[in-house]
């Protein structure tokens, strides 16, 4: 079964480094495709995020999971792997500086089922988090705005 993937792009009122910072957050990850708690994040010691566990509702059951940093160019590109039992995925975060300042955020989120049994339910998995996504990414704009 092909992945599928969920694009969404927003302009923000944050400077690069700032918007950056709350990437570093897992809060911040929180927001995205139907995560209910994160917890367990550790962080490198210059502050960047590098992986956290987390809980997700999706087809009517509750899954743990976990996220890893898997790329880091600050202040511009975040790519974290997620890893559930049903499924995998890769979201990718890209800051962009804009006139007259404030930011354009892309985010984009590919999932693949991981195993038989979840094929069976990866097209509801999928149409919860795609209904979602837009406005999961515009709450992360505005996180990013109010801090």
């Amino acid at each position: 079964m092909a992945p599928d993937r969920f694009t969404h792009s927003v302009k923000v009122d944050a400077d690069p480094a700032h918007a950056w910072t709350v990437l570093q957050d897992p809060e911040t990850w929180g927001v995205i495709a139907g995560v209910e708690r994160v917890y367990d994040a550790h962080h490198s010691p210059s502050g960047t995020l590098l992986d956290y566990k987390f809980t997700v509702a999706a087809a009517g059951r509750t899954y743990e999971g976990q996220a890893r940093t898997h790329d880091a160019d600050e202040p511009t590109l975040m790519t974290v792997t997620i890893d559930t039992s049903e499924v995998l995925g890769t979201i990718t975060v890209e800051l962009n500086p804009s006139n007259p300042g404030g930011i354009d955020m892309t985010a984009s989120l590919k999932m693949q089922p991981k195993g038989l049994l979840s094929v069976v339910v990866f097209p509801i998995i999928t149409r919860a988090v795609g209904g979602g996504f837009a406005e999961q990414i515009e709450a992360i704009g505005a996180r990013m705005e109010a801090h």
